[in-house]
């Protein structure tokens, strides 16, 4: 989901074309602005985008906004080599996640956002959306939206929200249901049950504290039920967020750990869920705490647009805007006032993953996170190959490297 590759870029492109009245910020001798915006939001996710800035190109003025979509591994292959000089291939905005940001700045690729526009956000944003998107005192994006990872469980099976992993693997299950799964080649799914016994994921420059004794500790835990027959492929299958969600419709699975881009399947399946931040093991010294990602709006530095760039990126948190925006693509809004409203508490669902939001830790800008991130998969994913569960003797030496 985070990493961040050098694969060829794939882009299409959306041309939104709108005559509105003059352009605030528009440079003397233009008769109109020209924006190209870089993003790898797909499906009903960029169609919302698209809208939304449609609406926004209405507000400010004539100008024409080039919204091209690329896959993640092409975006990040595009913004890694140097943009060219103006004239066409030129980004003016992009839209990506906030661990990307500190690698974008070491390049010189977008710039920090000026402290008017900071000031602003502080006093509507939640205060851990502004912290995600600095390096080093520097703000250098507007974090739009918010992805994290909750416990989603069956409460005809749990009547009230699991206080524990353990109070999980204890109720008593039918024969051939798996009481919890959980991605194990996935450092981002892992991560609020390695944060119960390590604490903090972070260190103090911004990379991943990743311990094995730790890890182990984890796989260990939670061995009962990917050790019971069908189990393995819950944890490690191909296709595995839709493997879960077909086993929980089932009634095969009464809990696993995913994100609110799973509501409105889980809405649609029609048995019965309910969401609470990842429970800790019952002997863990610290909490569960998911990692929290956010998706940004960053200005490129050498854009002949940028004052319009910011207007852009500031509209996109305007309340109406940012909750239409999140209510489409079913992710978290960043705004204060959206925790408290009416539609966010109309559903038990959405509740939930922001109460695991406020919890998290979050995804830091700085520029090594990534690579950090990625080294923490690329052995998990190592793990995950096998295509049978190993045993408890043989955990030691694959956590740590030591088998093939």
């Amino acid at each position: 989901m985070r990493t961040l590759g050098r694969a060829r870029a794939c882009s299409a492109c959306l041309l939104l074309v709108v005559t509105a009245g003059s352009v605030a910020c528009q440079p003397r001798g233009e008769k109109q602005a020209h924006l190209t915006v870089g993003t790898a939001w797909s499906g009903p996710a960029a169609e919302s985008l698209h809208r939304e800035l449609l609406r926004v190109a209405e507000r400010l003025g004539s100008m024409t906004i080039d919204v091209r979509t690329y896959s993640s591994y092409g975006l990040s292959d595009y913004l890694s080599k140097n943009q060219p000089q103006g004239g066409e291939g030129l980004l003016d905005l992009v839209v990506v996640p906030n661990d990307w940001l500190g690698q974008l700045a070491e390049r010189g690729t977008i710039g920090e956002l000026p402290s008017t526009r900071v000031e602003a956000m502080q006093d509507r944003l939640v205060r851990q959306a502004v912290l995600a998107v600095t390096d080093r005192d520097k703000v250098l994006a507007f974090p739009v939206s918010a992805e994290t990872l909750a416990l989603i469980y069956d409460p005809q099976r749990f009547p009230s929200p699991p206080r524990s992993i353990d109070e999980i693997l204890s109720v008593p299950m039918p024969p051939g249901t798996i009481p919890i799964a959980v991605n194990l080649a996935s450092p981002y799914h892992l991560a609020p049950l390695v944060s119960a016994y390590q604490g903090s994921l972070v260190d103090v420059d911004g990379n991943l504290i990743w311990r094995d004794d730790v890890l182990l500790r984890v796989f260990l835990r939670t061995a009962p039920s990917w050790q019971a027959p069908g189990g393995w492929r819950c944890f490690t299958g191909e296709d595995l967020e839709s493997l879960q969600l077909q086993l929980y419709s089932d009634g095969k699975l009464a809990s696993f750990i995913s994100g609110p881009w799973l509501l409105e399947a889980l809405e649609a399946c029609g048995r019965p869920f309910a969401v609470t931040p990842v429970p800790a093991f019952a002997d863990a010294e610290h909490p569960a705490r998911a990692l929290v990602g956010y998706q940004c709006v960053a200005v490129a530095k050498d854009s002949p647009w940028a004052d319009l760039g910011l207007q852009i990126g500031a509209s996109l948190l305007e309340p109406d805007v940012n909750e239409r925006l999140n209510r489409s693509t079913r992710r978290l809004s960043v705004l204060i006032d959206s925790f408290q409203s009416q539609q966010a508490m109309a559903s038990q669902g959405t509740v939930g993953f922001l109460r695991a939001l406020e919890q998290g830790q979050f995804f830091p800008a700085a520029a090594h996170w990534s690579d950090s991130f990625q080294r923490a998969g690329d052995r998990l994913q190592r793990v995950a190959r096998r295509p049978h569960a190993p045993t408890r003797d043989e955990l030691p030496r694959l956590v740590s490297g030591g088998l093939p």
